[in-house]
């Protein structure tokens, strides 16, 4: 346990373990893509953090007027998962923060309320993502812009609100397009051989130093592989979207 800590310490914080790290680690990429699209955002604009959750963004909408929506009620994985990325959570302390509590398909907020709305992680754990996307369209403005992600690919985590393993791409096309939305942008997150990579990685580091040498090979063969076309339709771990309100 001990050589694992001191694995995960030296793999976060020098470089070059550091630059594997955060490839290996779709957070790096989404924080980026998150805090770009909320500076192009005109100054002033009245935005809501649907799904806040902690309110990871709030520092990046300084320039905004922001309002935060969850429900409150996460504390801690009931089902426990492989994946131990997760932290706990005092349900009580960031609901207390937050504006709207409350389901997220069902946000007591008046029609055409708000200029943009930043959903980050949020549809894989909501029974109703088609009627959540259906509640965005009715409190976003005329050409109002929805920042979305979400993954295409996960294991389950903080259970038990874990509904979706994820949403491909044509989910996104279809249930955005019938809501009244144009998608503008829709990028997805690293491949089958970057996801196969980091749960090589996963795996070997909660494992034996045996282990980790056996599957060492098998990590750079995938960490060394090209993204393709088909690669990346085959799998990929997410998808980040920017969506304008018609």
């Amino acid at each position: 346990m001990k050589f694992n800590s001191l694995l995960r310490h030296l793999l976060s914080s020098y470089y070059p373990f550091k630059f594997l790290y955060q490839k290996l680690n779709n957070q790096f990429v989404r924080d980026v893509f998150v805090a770009q699209e909320l500076k192009k955002l005109k100054k002033n604009s009245l935005i809501l953090d649907a799904g806040c959750g902690s309110q990871r963004y709030k520092a990046d909408c300084s320039h905004l007027r922001y309002k935060s929506q969850d429900f409150g009620g996460y504390a801690t994985d009931l089902k426990k998962s492989i994946d131990t990325s997760y932290q706990d959570l005092d349900a009580y302390a960031y609901a207390s923060q937050i504006d709207y509590i409350g389901n997220i398909w069902d946000i007591k907020a008046k029609n055409n309320t708000f200029d943009a709305i930043l959903c980050t992680e949020v549809l894989e754990h909501i029974p109703y993502p088609i009627e959540t996307v259906k509640e965005f369209s009715r409190i976003l403005k005329k050409n109002g812009i929805l920042i979305l992600t979400a993954p295409s690919n996960c294991l389950r985590h903080m259970d038990p609100y874990f509904f979706y393993t994820g949403f491909t791409d044509r989910f996104y096309d279809k249930i955005l397009t019938e809501n009244n939305f144009s998608i503008k942008k829709i990028e997805p997150v690293g491949d089958y051989y970057s996801w196969m990579s980091v749960e090589v990685a996963r795996t070997s580091i909660s494992n034996s130093l045996l282990a980790k040498l056996i599957l060492f090979p098998a990590f750079l063969y995938y960490a060394m592989k090209r993204k393709t076309p088909v690669s990346v339709n085959s799998l990929c771990m997410g998808y980040h979207i920017v969506a304008i309100k018609n």
